[in-house]
Formats: structure tokens, C-alpha cells, sequence
């Protein structure tokens, strides 16, 4: 049987520099956007993440794509 993957959701993650530990380490947090449309193409989400980072007052770290799916057998 082969498997099928049905995407459920997708999210777009910010992760931002926030400040510097005492080790030297950088300290990060996340901004998640939820209700991305899964069928948006990742140029289109880098884009919109990128427009986004502009407007943080924090330095980003990176920007990544989240999808969740579910995986069932292919009839």
C-alpha cells in the first residue's frame, strides 16, 4: 500500500534574537502565524515572512514553514 499525505494546516515561523545569555549563546523566541493557506508556494511564504521580519524589533533568526498532515493508505 502506498501512502497518501493530506496537509491539515500550515504555519509560518518567525524565530527572533531577543537578546544575548551570559554564556554568549543567543536567546531566541518565536512568532508563529497560524491559518497559512497550504497552497501557498514557499517563494510566496518566504516573501510574506521577509516582509514581516521588517516590521519585528527584533533581529530574525530564521523564517520556517510548518505543515501538518496526516498520512493514510492509498486505496
Amino acid at each position: 500500500m502506498a501512502a497518501k499525505k493530506e496537509t491539515q494546516s500550515t504555519k509560518l515561523v518567525l524565530k527572533v534574537v531577543t537578546g544575548t545569555a551570559t554564556s554568549g549563546k543567543a536567546i531566541t523566541a518565536s512568532r508563529t502565524f497560524s491559518q497559512v493557506n497550504p497552497a501557498v508556494s514557499d517563494d510566496d511564504l518566504l516573501t510574506v515572512g521577509a516582509a514581516l521580519a521588517d516590521l519585528q524589533s527584533h533581529a530574525i533568526s530564521t523564517i520556517s514553514r510548518v505543515d501538518t498532515a496526516t498520512l493514510v493508505n492509498e486505496a
